[in-house]
């Protein structure tokens, strides 16, 4: 038996942003490490970087089965692999799982595809290599007679996880990177997400419970880890204060000395000021912030449970401590010029080198794609990566929404090479992209 693990390439649409942040494929890792365990051999393929194609490694290994995952840009190079692994040898197994997968599972019901694994338990993928009945298998998807059934779900303690087995990482390890870190390595210490942000649907994964990973495993894991980097993938590492005191205390205790990168809230970090000190003695350089919104209005509409101040407050005491704060926000498909002249005016008001600008997007799965599903521009997956208008703008023309976003990004790209960052980017290329997308989708008719 030979297992084929699978990560497709990114979409190539001309709007990918790779070259800025590529991670490594740790949810196969997982999955590779089980299988190891369990005596069956594997190989990783990670399409972007493996010097083979995908049959080559099909006619090489002659797999049992294939596992593929993915985003939801990804949607339609999934089905792809599943079909071309079917049309080298009908008999192969194909399995596909990843969080797009587990929320809409129905739109992977095709003849390519034999399973669809929509638990975070990855034991479910042995149960079906080693035949177990298919219907006590933890909440897995398959076709039968009478057409698909989907098993009933199970949330997952992510202390069963396996260490993630890193030989592959390790290969390619000077590829990974997220903006100005590289090599920079995932590590997961909890599953699902405490919060209920509307537009999130990260509260929606395990069945809606949250676990916490053991620290002794998360400490065992990092010892093991050869990047200097770490970039803890966690929708909200920074939670549990009781919890993190502990982690620090033991990064301390085993003389651990890496760059950590997290996502937090900025309510959190100002209510916990020498806690932030010290996780930024430990390495703590870059957090992430949903600040989303510059107005208190907007923040409400997004159920954030913050404010404009708190925001203000997190950015400042970061700054302070000499963490980078990265502000992830949302252009709302309700802004007018106005709106992006205003969140330009607080990024620069703030001094925010580092942030992320997204499109308001309505991701299928959650409740909020249900508000906004009668009203979609496009039906097609590859444009769901928060750079594509997917809805109409309420006030705004196609063109003049993507004109705003593409001065805005422009305008924050400028100002983060003046600060020395992003060097590694091109302003001519970066230029490419969102001109590309301006052009080729703001011109597009409703």
């Amino acid at each position: 038996m030979m297992i084929l693990l699978v990560k497709p390439e990114s979409v190539d649409n001309g709007f990918s942003l790779d070259m800025a942040l590529r991670t490594e494929p740790l949810e196969l890792e997982y999955i590779s490490a089980m299988l190891q365990e369990a005596g069956i051999p594997c190989y990783l393929y990670e399409a972007a970087l493996d010097p083979h194609t995908f049959e080559e490694l099909l006619t090489k290994y002659r797999p049992t089965a294939i596992a593929v995952t993915g985003y939801i840009t990804q949607e339609n190079k999934i089905k792809d692999y599943a079909r071309r692994a079917k049309a080298f040898d009908p008999d192969i197994i194909t399995l596909v799982g990843g969080s797009h997968a587990q929320q809409n599972p129905e739109r992977f019901f095709e003849p390519c595809i034999d399973f669809v694994c929509r638990s975070d338990n990855i034991y479910a993928i042995l149960d079906v290599l080693r035949q177990k009945p298919f219907e006590n298998i933890d909440g897995l998807c398959y076709d039968t007679c009478e057409g698909w059934k989907m098993n009933p779900l199970e949330a997952f303690d992510i202390n069963r996880l396996p260490i993630p087995d890193r030989s592959h990482m390790e290969r390619y390890l000077s590829k990974y990177r997220y903006l100005d870190v590289y090599p920079v390595a995932l590590l997961k210490t909890s599953s699902s997400c405490p919060h209920h942000c509307s537009f999130c649907y990260g509260r929606t994964l395990n069945k809606g419970r949250y676990y916490q990973r053991d620290l002794s495993l998360i400490i065992q894991e990092i010892l093991g880890i050869a990047s200097p980097n770490i970039q803890i993938v966690d929708d909200d590492f920074l939670y549990d204060a009781d919890r993190l005191w502990e982690f620090i205390s033991l990064i301390r205790s085993h003389n651990i000395h890496k760059t950590f990168i997290c996502y937090g809230r900025a309510d959190f970090i100002t209510e916990n000021r020498e806690l932030m000190e010290a996780l930024a003695d430990i390495g703590l350089k870059y957090v992430m912030i949903g600040l989303e919104a510059v107005s208190n209005r907007q923040l409400d509409s997004y159920a954030k449970g913050t404010s404009l101040n708190v925001n203000c407050a997190c950015i400042r005491l970061l700054r302070e401590l000499s963490i980078h704060p990265v502000g992830l926000f949302i252009v709302d498909i309700r802004f007018r010029r106005k709106d992006f002249r205003n969140l330009r005016r607080f990024i620069h008001s703030m001094d925010l080198a580092y942030t992320g600008i997204s499109i308001f997007t309505p991701i299928p799965g959650t409740g909020l794609y249900g508000q906004y599903e009668k009203r979609l521009l496009t039906h097609d997956p590859e444009k769901w990566d928060f750079m594509h208008l997917v809805v109409p703008p309420v006030h705004l023309s196609l063109f003049r929404f993507y004109l705003e976003y593409f001065l805005l990004v422009m305008d924050l790209f400028r100002l983060a090479q003046k600060k020395g960052i992003y060097c590694f980017l091109r302003l001519k290329d970066y230029k490419h992209i969102f001109r590309r997308l301006l052009f080729q989708e703001g011109l597009r008719k409703h």
